[in-house]
């Protein structure tokens, strides 16, 4: 199982002058085949366009670097949205939706994770896109004939239209687009910045976690996930705990590094290792999972597979454990009262996050 768990980072399946997208596939993660979820990360240099696509899975996207113009149509709407996405940006595109990606800032870079579920994929574990421009668009498979007489043109228009693209995926520009105009009321009910969403819960020297469902971003009802934002200060715990309700989560490390630990239903150690930004990793339904963050802190960005997802404390304050009545815990643990009274003081200083020991 150990193996099963072990983060990973994206396996690069293209890299040009305008950018580079990689993914992670059910066959390097297992998690994601048996959970149907998937992963991918869109990186723009410079004047950089993603060829317009579609998708065959509904997902996740948080901002990591930079700004981007994005043109979004969703199915069923017969106008495109254009949105402009900064870091930080909680964005949600729903299978089927037609987009494309554009970074018109001409010295930085633009990067996006992306999380989603691959229940109706085509292959379940892995997103796939389905382009309408470049090298291997889904024009290529129709015959010259076929595209002049669907477009009323001639044939030799219809084979300069849709050949004269010989980039794939991604294509730098050599110029600023004109004309694109993003619009604030566009990202209404698609778009927040995390830096707007809410804490759940805040401890000083500890971490902060806020959670996006569809109070915050509306697309996510249609979903049956939600999204979580985590930040741990530097050197401090996650407390041990798990989803209650049979969720899985997804969680992509966003910045810094820091240990996780994994445990099993059967009390094995399923996973002891050591992340750092980039690297992609999960927890199953019904296994534990605590956090230990390294010198500059770790964030993380999540997919979890509950649209209300219920998170059980094994340790802390809240938990069970600090619940149990002090006899049964001496009888179940088979310590002394002692013992137990020790647990019970120094158990309850913290909840969700403990700041780093000072000892």
């Amino acid at each position: 199982m150990a193996a099963d768990l072990s983060p990973t980072l994206s396996k690069s399946i293209f890299e040009g002058a305008g950018g580079s997208y990689g993914t992670w596939s059910g066959a390097d993660l297992r998690l994601l085949t048996d959970a149907k979820l998937g992963g991918g990360k869109l990186v723009l240099k410079p004047l950089g366009l993603a060829l317009p696509h579609y998708s065959d899975s509904s997902k996740v996207g948080y901002v990591l670097e930079g700004r981007a113009v994005v043109g979004l149509t969703l199915y069923g709407e017969t106008k495109q949205r254009i949105l402009r996405l900064e870091k930080g940006d909680v964005v949600a595109l729903v299978m089927g939706s037609l987009t494309w990606w554009y970074n018109e800032e001409e010295d930085s870079d633009f990067s996006i994770a992306f999380l989603g579920d691959t229940a109706t994929a085509v292959r379940p574990g892995d997103i796939a896109y389905f382009f309408l421009a470049g090298s291997g668009g889904v024009f290529g498979g129709f015959s010259t004939e076929f595209l002049s007489r669907a477009c009323g043109i001639r044939e030799a228009e219809a084979e300069e239209l849709f050949g004269s693209q010989p980039g794939a995926l991604i294509v730098k520009l050599q110029q600023k687009l004109p004309g694109l105009r993003a619009s604030r009321a566009d990202g209404e009910g698609i778009v927040v910045n995390a830096e707007r969403v809410a804490a759940e819960i805040n401890v000083k020297s500890g971490g902060v976690a806020a959670s996006v469902t569809s109070d915050e971003v509306a697309a996510l009802g249609g979903f049956g996930f939600s999204v979580g934002l985590t930040r741990l200060e530097p050197n401090a715990m996650r407390l041990p705990g798990f989803f209650a309700d049979a969720a899985v989560q997804l969680i992509y490390v966003a910045k810094g590094s820091g240990r996780v630990q994994i445990a099993g239903t059967d009390g094995n150690r399923a996973l002891d290792a050591e992340v750092k930004e980039g690297y992609l990793f999960g927890l199953p339904k019904f296994f534990a999972m605590s956090v230990i963050a390294g010198g500059q802190g770790m964030e993380w960005f999540s997919i979890i597979t509950s649209p209300r997802p219920a998170f059980e404390q094994l340790m802390g304050r809240t938990s069970e454990l600090n619940m149990l009545p002090s006899h049964v815990l001496e009888a179940s643990l088979n310590v002394t009262s002692d013992l137990v009274k020790l647990l019970m003081t120094n158990g309850s200083a913290h909840d969700v996050f403990s700041p780093p020991s000072k000892t």
